[in-house]
C-alpha cells in the first residue's frame, strides 16, 4: 500500500457561511454487492480510547460515544474537503439566515424497512433541540445557534425555520449528534440509548453486540446504499470496536494483526510511517486549552481575578504540556482551535508567556480545583505539578471522557479550571469558540466559562449571522482577541492523530476527521 499523509482540511468560511443554493449530493459505488461471498466475510478490528457509553446520538457526549454514532445513525449533510455532500439531503438551499430547506433523499430506509421522509427528519430533529441534556443542548447551540428551530416537512422538503439568525446551519447538520433517529427509536427512547431498538437506525450499522466498558461489534445492513463518499474498497461486515488500553498495546496488537486500524497520537506512531506494510493518514483530532471556571457562586479562585487566571497560564509551558502528553508530537495553539482553520488568531503576544517566577508571586498559597480526564494522566502530572512548583495546593478530579464533558456544564461548583478538548472538524471556528463565547452553558448555549463578554459576545453574534465572510472572519478576531486578553482561557496545543491501518485495510481522513464509516477492506 502506499503511504498517505492527509492533514486537517480547512472548508472555505465563504462556503459555510454563504447563503447560496448548494449542489446535490455525491453518490457511490462503494456498496458490498450481495452476490459477494469475500465481502459478506469482511471484519476490520479497530479501537477507541473509550467504550461507547450510550446509543442515543442526539446526547451522545465523549468521543467514543460521538464517533459510533456516526455509524448508526446518517446525518442530513456531511463535510468534505470541498464543503459538504449530502447525506440523508439531495440537495440544500439558505433563503436567509434563518430559512433553510432541504431535499430528502427517496431511497434511504431505517432498518425496519421505513422509508425515511422529511416527516422522520423534522421529528428526530425536534427531538434534539427539545430533549432535557445537556450535551443535546450544547449540539443545538452549535447546529442552530441561539434562536430556536422548527423543522416542518411537505413531502420530501424539510424547512427550517430559527427565530435568531445563524449562517453555519449547513455544517451544523454534519454533526454528529444531528443523526436522524427512526421512528422506532424515537418510540423507546431507554431502548434507543441502550442499542436494543431494531428499527431505530438511519446509518449503514446496526448494534450486534456490546459488552459495556470494553467492546461494541456492529453488523452492515444489506439494504443500506446511501453512502455519501465515493471511495475505493469494501464496507466490512462487521466492525469490532475495543478500547485501546494504551498506544504500546495498540501498536503492538496492529503489529500482530490483532487489531485492523487504530490511532496513535505518540510516538508510537511513527514506527508504521516508513513501513510498506502499513498505511497512515494524519490528522488534528482535538485542541486542549485550560478554560478558567468564573461562574459567581461557584467557589472558583478565578471568579472577578484575572491576575489569577494569567498566572495560571503562565505556570504552564506549552512544551512542557506536549512533551508530558503527546511525546511532543502536538502544535501550540494560539486560541481555542486548530491554528490551521480560518479566522483563528495566530498573534502569540495576546498569550501569556511562559514564567514560572511570575506565575509563584501570585499563585503561592492559592489553593487550585483542577478537572480533567482520566486517560490522560501524563498531562494531568505535569500540570498539577506545574501548579504546585509555583506554590500552589492543586485538587485534581479526572473523570471519563463523558462526565468530564458533563461536569464542565453541569457541575461548576466541583472545579476551578478545566482542561478542555475541542474536536471540531466542521472547519467552523465558531463552533470552537462557542465554549468561551456567546451563550452561557447556564442558560443552554456552550459557553462554559460561566462569565458573559459583552464585547466579545457582540463581536461572536455579529460573526454567526453575517453573510459577509470577510465582515465574520474579522469579527471572529476580535472576539478572539478580547477573550484572551481577558484570560477567559489558556490555549495549549493540538495532537496529531495518526490513523494507522495495516496491510489490506484503508481509513482515509475526510474534511479533517477520521470517521469509522469509512473504513475499507482493501479491494
Amino acid at each position: 500500500m502506499t503511504k498517505k499523509t492527509a492533514t486537517l482540511a480547512s472548508i472555505a468560511l465563504a462556503a459555510t457561511l454563504g447563503l447560496a443554493a448548494c449542489s446535490p449530493a455525491e453518490q457511490t459505488d462503494s456498496t458490498p454487492s450481495s452476490d459477494s461471498t469475500a465481502a459478506a466475510a469482511t471484519t476490520i478490528n479497530t479501537e477507541l480510547f473509550s467504550s461507547p457509553t450510550q446509543f442515543d446520538p442526539a446526547i451522545a457526549s465523549g468521543s467514543a460515544t460521538v464517533s459510533a454514532a456516526r455509524l448508526g445513525f446518517d446525518t442530513l449533510l456531511r463535510a468534505s474537503d470541498d464543503g459538504f455532500v449530502g447525506g440523508l439531503a439531495t440537495d440544500w438551499e439558505a433563503t436567509s439566515a434563518t430559512d433553510y430547506t432541504l431535499t430528502i433523499r427517496n431511497d434511504a430506509v431505517c432498518s425496519d424497512g421505513t422509508v425515511i421522509d422529511a416527516q422522520i427528519a423534522a421529528d428526530s430533529l425536534t427531538y434534539l433541540t427539545t430533549v432535557d441534556d445537556a450535551a443535546a443542548q450544547a449540539a443545538t447551540a452549535k447546529a442552530f445557534g441561539t434562536g430556536t428551530p422548527t423543522f416542518t416537512a411537505d413531502g420530501d422538503t424539510l424547512s427550517i425555520s430559527l427565530t435568531e439568525p445563524y449562517a453555519s446551519v449547513f455544517a451544523g447538520l454534519t454533526l454528529e449528534n444531528t443523526g436522524i433517529i427512526c421512528p422506532a427509536g424515537l418510540a423507546d427512547l431507554e431502548g434507543l440509548a441502550a442499542g436494543t431498538v431494531d428499527g431505530a437506525w438511519s446509518g449503514p450499522y446496526t448494534l450486534a453486540d456490546n459488552n459495556a466498558g470494553v467492546s461494541v461489534s456492529y453488523e452492515l445492513r444489506d439494504d443500506y446504499t446511501a453512502w455519501p463518499y465515493e471511495l475505493d474498497g469494501t464496507p466490512a461486515q462487521t466492525i469490532n470496536i475495543t478500547v485501546a488500553a494504551d498506544s504500546t498495546t495498540s501498536a503492538n496488537l496492529l503489529q500482530s494483526g490483532g487489531v485492523d486500524v487504530t490511532r496513535f497520537y505518540d510516538s508510537n506512531a511513527l514506527q508504521f510511517t516508513e513501513s510498506d506494510d502499513f498505511s497512515y493518514s494524519t490528522t488534528n483530532a482535538s485542541a486542549y486549552s485550560l478554560v478558567f471556571n468564573q461562574t459567581d457562586g461557584s467557589g472558583s479562585i478565578y471568579v472577578d481575578s484575572p491576575e489569577l487566571r494569567a498566572a495560571t497560564a503562565q505556570a504552564i509551558s506549552r512544551d512542557g504540556f506536549n512533551d508530558a502528553a503527546l511525546d511532543g508530537l502536538g502544535t501550540d495553539l494560539a486560541s481555542i482551535t486548530y491554528i490551521q482553520s480560518p479566522c483563528v488568531n495566530t498573534d502569540e503576544s495576546l498569550l501569556q508567556a511562559y514564567d514560572p517566577a511570575a506565575a509563584a508571586s501570585v499563585l503561592d498559597g492559592q489553593n487550585i480545583r483542577l478537572l480533567t480526564m482520566s486517560n490522560w494522566d501524563p498531562a494531568t502530572d505535569y500540570m498539577a505539578e506545574s501548579l504546585r512548583a509555583a506554590g500552589a495546593t492543586v485538587e485534581v478530579t479526572a473523570l471519563d471522557p463523558a462526565d468530564w464533558r458533563a461536569a464542565q456544564r453541569e457541575e461548576k461548583g466541583s472545579y476551578d479550571v478545566t482542561l478542555v478538548a475541542d474536536g471540531n472538524t466542521s472547519g467552523i471556528p465558531a463552533i470552537s469558540l462557542e465554549r468561551v463565547m456567546g451563550t452561557l452553558s447556564e442558560d443552554g448555549g456552550s459557553n462554559i466559562t460561566g462569565k458573559a463578554n459583552d464585547v466579545a459576545d457582540a463581536a461572536f453574534e455579529l460573526a454567526t449571522t453575517t453573510d459577509d465572510a470577510d465582515e465574520s472572519c474579522a469579527a471572529l478576531l476580535n472576539a478572539q482577541e478580547t477573550v484572551l486578553e481577558d484570560v477567559a482561557f489558556a490555549p495549549l496545543i493540538s495532537d496529531t492523530h495518526y490513523i494507522v491501518a495495516r496491510d489490506g485495510f484503508t481509513s482515509p481522513i475526510i474534511a479533517g476527521a477520521w470517521d469509522l464509516t469509512t473504513m475499507r477492506v482493501a479491494g
